[in-house]
């Protein structure tokens, strides 16, 4: 049962560890979908902004949403302690 917990540590570590490329490339894929809208509807900065945004919402989520379960395997792990 420790290991199972050691093991979803280190993967949600090892996404954590990748932020520095997620943010980039939310942010690009976002930029670039909204800047091929732009061009094929003729709104031309509009959805490029609108998707950035979009973008950068998208990579904090993904942060905030593994910071939350290594917060909940952490609390886990404490509780475990505590009953022992």
């Amino acid at each position: 049962m420790k290991t199972d917990k050691d093991n979803r540590r280190k993967s949600i570590v090892a996404e954590l560890t990748s932020v520095g490329i997620q943010f980039p490339v939310s942010i690009g894929i976002g930029y670039l979908f909204g800047h091929y809208l732009d061009k094929w509807l003729g709104l031309d900065p509009i959805l490029t902004i609108v998707f950035s945004i979009l973008g950068v919402i998208a990579a904090f989520i993904n942060v905030f949403r593994l910071n939350a379960e290594l917060t909940r395997i952490e609390k886990e792990e404490l509780e475990e302690e505590k009953k022992e």
